[in-house]
């Protein structure tokens, strides 16, 4: 770790712009960030649920803050006009931090230090009370490009001038913080425009838009501020929305050896969507008669047949045949008369008995 200190040291790598993270700064806020939201426990569906959620509160941060640089003013310092001059271009999470340098810078005081041909050395330091309290930075002006530098790398490292490089300007008697020293990302109008424009013109001789990357940048941030314009007024919206389908036809015209200054009628357009038909309907799974299993076919091909007659469609429980058929052919047919069981020595208890089963069998 000591031999490679020159990489996460802060010391060593002030004078790359980070704006203001640390080295590890970015990996660990992304981390603090996500687990509010996700943990190992979530399964892929829960994860990107999760993951849109905080996405979508991220935006509205976003949204939430640029609702605050567009309406809320902070507090200024009386009679400073560089401050008044970048309220209306910082944000204001940016000017406050710019703010206190300003009002720092008034603790200090500026000196020459050394000249030469091409560049200059001041001194600025603290003083409170009349004694110097902090040690000097040092300050390095080129004379050939009006440019100044500070030891303390703030403006190389989080990109706002500190309350030194504020101090020599003061020096300097200059009222207005100039155009090179405001980095357009802490502007509130960071995402109008590209941060690199190319010129359409030089489209084809220029290598760098040979790429996909550099073509899909040139298209895009033309698009965007043709969206910009039209989303202003409805009737933009409409003629926009009709002109994009125009343009893709002709597009695509291009691959299949079309004339790229050529477009086709609207009644082309037309033929084109005339091909696109509803799509056929499909029947839904379950509609329909219902299935039937193997043992319901089989019982439905041998329907019961009756025992007594043999006719299908019944059994011998309800065979119309059976309470006509006579039982006499089964059970002989006897009769009981009371005279004659007087001379066989049965009693009347003895009639009524076989009187009663004869009439139970029907004989």
């Amino acid at each position: 770790m000591y031999d490679i200190r020159s990489r996460w040291v802060p010391a060593y790598v002030k004078h790359i712009f980070s704006a203001g993270m640390s080295s590890s700064q970015r990996s660990e806020s992304g981390h603090s960030f996500l687990k509010k939201y996700v943990n190992r426990k979530n399964s892929l569906m829960g994860f990107l649920t999760r993951f849109n959620r905080a996405l979508s509160h991220q935006r509205h941060e976003e949204l939430l803050a640029n609702h605050v640089d567009l309406n809320e003013q902070p507090r200024l310092t009386p009679s400073v006009m560089m401050e008044s001059q970048m309220v209306q271009i910082y944000t204001k999470k940016v000017f406050m931090l710019f703010q206190t340098e300003v009002v720092k810078s008034n603790l200090y005081v500026c000196s020459k230090k050394e000249t030469f041909s091409h560049m200059k050395t001041y001194f600025v330091q603290r003083v409170d009370h009349g004694q110097n309290s902090d040690r000097p930075r040092e300050l390095q002006y080129y004379t050939d490009t009006d440019f100044v530098s500070c030891s303390c790398r703030t403006f190389d490292f989080e990109g706002y001038p500190c309350r030194h490089m504020i101090c020599f300007l003061k020096k300097k008697q200059v009222l207005l913080l100039p155009e090179k020293y405001i980095l357009q990302r802490w502007t509130k109008n960071a995402k109008k425009g590209s941060a690199c424009e190319p010129n359409a013109s030089n489209f084809r001789d220029n290598s760098s838009l040979q790429s996909l990357m550099g073509r899909h940048g040139l298209l895009s941030h033309k698009a965007q501020v043709l969206v910009d314009d039209a989303a202003l007024t409805e009737a933009r919206s409409a003629f926009l929305i009709g002109e994009f389908e125009m343009l893709n036809l002709r597009v695509k015209e291009i691959d299949n050896g079309g004339d790229f200054g050529k477009g086709k009628s609207s009644s082309q357009s037309r033929e084109v969507q005339q091909v696109i038909e509803d799509p056929r309907g499909v029947r839904a799974k379950g509609c329909g008669k219902r299935l039937k299993s193997s043992k319901e076919k089989a019982m439905a091909r041998s329907s019961r047949q009756c025992s007594i007659c043999g006719v299908h469609g019944h059994d011998r429980r309800t065979c119309p045949n059976f309470h006509d058929r006579s039982n006499v052919d089964k059970f002989p047919e006897t009769h009981y008369d009371y005279d004659d069981t007087q001379g066989d020595g049965r009693d009347d208890a003895t009639f009524t008995s076989i009187a009663s089963n004869n009439f139970y069998f029907g004989l």
